[in-house]
């Protein structure tokens, strides 16, 4: 026989299962809502900083290029360090040379590829630690007067500099995006190396999946003509689920995640979003290890490091 007792506590349970599933699915619908919510402010931060641009529409200029000094105490190696870094506007350089200072220390760095960068910038990165460098500027930012874009630097030499100007303008300011590439000569091996910062949530995701698809497109192509490919940058992957469909994008075309391991790699975001933006992926190496570093404050994205073997 039940006895009133146990009906009791049956139902009691009963009750506070039925809670428990109205309550997981109000934090879902709440987190969904905070998601819709978030990713609006991010878009509409986007929309109203943005800034009085100048494009740089010319296949072939402007250029900055060190030419190719003879970088001493080059020894040969059967890998190869790397680091991606956007130094945000390049307004903290002298920071950001002693970071890169201390972190050469501890282990040395063959190839930098860094965004959002000025031509002062670069050079005096380059005479700093020693590197030659192909600089191409995008854009001229009115108002913080100096260029922008992306640059190679490496202690091997750069030669077969290009810019591969991405589809799409932002239509709040016709922004454009560019990669810059180039072919560098390092430890006996030729490396296709491209330099790449893509749009951010201010334009549509499938324009911006356009920017990655020219991206591959080109690589591809010319990978037929080298062993070793580089590709590296800020893609402005925000959330996860964009950030999935650009590595997927990379795989599916023969080219590995070299940085899978890292995690974040920039500041989080209004102290929520922990975003993944700065990747490395290569094609003809064997990744050996990886490593972002978060100590690190010049600027609102995190150095990225990974070495591989040839």
């Amino acid at each position: 026989m039940i006895s009133v007792a146990h009906i009791a506590r049956s139902s009691s349970k009963l009750k506070c299962s039925t809670l428990l599933g109205i309550l997981v699915k109000l934090f879902n619908y709440m987190l969904c809502r905070l998601t819709k919510i978030f990713s609006k402010i991010v878009f509409f931060a986007f929309l109203f900083s943005c800034r009085a641009l100048s494009f740089y529409g010319d296949a072939d200029k402007p250029f900055f290029y060190s030419g190719n000094k003879v970088i001493p105490s080059q020894e040969t190696s059967d890998s190869l360090t790397v680091v991606t870094f956007n130094i945000k506007k390049a307004r903290k350089i002298e920071m950001a040379i002693s970071e890169l200072k201390e972190l050469k220390k501890k282990s040395p760095v063959d190839i930098y590829l860094l965004q959002e960068m000025d031509e002062k910038g670069v050079q005096t990165i380059a005479a700093n630690l020693n590197l030659n460098y192909l600089y191409i500027p995008i854009a001229y930012d009115k108002s913080d007067e100096k260029n922008i874009g992306n640059a190679i630097l490496t202690s091997g030499t750069i030669v077969h500099p290009e810019k591969l100007i991405l589809p799409h303008a932002k239509w709040q300011n016709q922004q454009r995006r560019a990669v810059s590439i180039g072919e560098v000569d390092i430890h006996q091996r030729k490396i296709m190396v491209f330099s790449v910062h893509t749009e951010t949530v201010a334009m549509s995701r499938k324009m911006r999946m356009d920017q990655v698809d020219s991206i591959v497109h080109f690589a591809k192509q010319e990978s037929a003509h080298y062993d070793y490919v580089l590709i590296g940058g800020d893609f402005n992957t925000v959330f996860p689920n964009y950030a999935q469909s650009v590595v997927t994008r990379f795989k599916d075309n023969g080219f590995d995640w070299s940085t899978s391991s890292v995690g974040s790699t920039a500041k989080a975001m209004l102290g929520i979003v922990k975003p993944t933006n700065d990747y490395l992926f290569s094609r003809g190496f064997k990744a050996v290890g990886a490593y972002v570093v978060r100590s690190s404050k010049s600027s609102d994205h995190y150095p990225v490091f990974a070495t591989l073997r040839f």
